[in-house]
């Protein structure tokens, strides 16, 4: 009986309905008997949602995310995920730029009178800052310069004491500071080495020329570049026409300034923390 039904399944291709009133077993022994064998295809019947999902998988491939595919085809979005999971998401495709385009304009949008309103705090602060720093001294800039020094310098220490000034920064606000405290205290321009450290993906030339023109010091006085190695794994923001690297200004044979700026930053703590009760006022 197995074998002539699995005979007459495949020619003359009797529908399972049919094979079972034949021979009059159950739906799971008629199952077990025609295992291995395929359905004859005039029993097919076309799946009504083939095409949905022949076109689901299109647009996932033109970048279309699985709420947009599911919103356009009418389906539920684990129906959509079931059809095109197996798809990556192609995040540089054409559809998926445009929606990052319109996602931020809408964002910029919603922000646009919150980032007015923040500009305007903002220069009303720095206008009031502006006004409490008034106009300062060569005094003035001598203590700054110590202290910016003292933060971003290069500093002496009991097993190798200094006898240059090594002070390395990216802002040239900071940098022309340092360059008048210099000035102050009796240094020339032309007596300073200036060498740019920057990423190898840029062009360290070029970062010299600008750093001489944005701070007016002689190019002859750069030497030669540090280029530090780029590593692949770290995301840098730093990159692009406005990456100039940090600048280093190096001052030879200044153990006097030295001294006196170290004289200067204790009396400055001193001060600073006289009321404070730390280990610096108890000194």
């Amino acid at each position: 009986m197995r074998a002539e039904a699995r005979r007459l399944r495949v020619d003359p291709g009797l529908s399972r309905s049919q094979l079972m009133k034949i021979f009059g077993v159950s739906n799971g022994t008629l199952t077990d008997w025609l295992r291995g064998i395929e359905p004859p295809e005039w029993t097919r019947r076309p799946n009504a949602k083939d095409e949905l999902r022949r076109e689901a998988v299109d647009l996932r491939e033109a970048g279309w995310s699985i709420n947009d595919i599911a919103a356009k085809l009418g389906v539920a979005k684990s129906t959509a995920f079931n059809w095109v999971g197996h798809v990556p998401l192609d995040r540089d495709s054409e559809r998926a730029r445009e929606k990052r385009a319109l996602a931020e304009k809408r964002i910029a949008g919603r922000w646009d009178d919150f980032r007015k309103q923040r500009d305007q705090q903002q220069s009303d602060v720095w206008a009031e800052a502006a006004r409490a720093v008034g106009s300062l001294s060569d005094r003035d800039v001598l203590l700054l310069g110590a202290v910016a020094y003292w933060c971003e310098g290069a500093k002496s220490k009991p097993w190798a004491r200094r006898d240059n000034l090594i002070f390395i920064n990216s802002d040239p606000g900071l940098l022309a500071l340092y360059l008048r405290f210099l000035e102050l205290g009796g240094y020339r321009v032309e007596e300073l080495g200036f060498r740019v450290n920057i990423h190898e993906t840029a062009d360290p030339a070029a970062a010299a020329d600008w750093w001489a023109a944005e701070l007016a010091v002689p190019r002859d006085r750069f030497l030669k570049p540090t280029i530090k190695a780029h590593v692949p794994r770290t995301r840098r923001h730093n990159v692009g026409d406005d990456y100039h690297g940090c600048l280093t200004i190096t001052v030879p044979k200044c153990r006097s300034l030295y001294w006196r700026m170290e004289g200067v930053m204790k009396a400055i703590i001193r001060e600073a923390t006289s009321t404070y009760g730390g280990a610096e006022a108890r000194r």
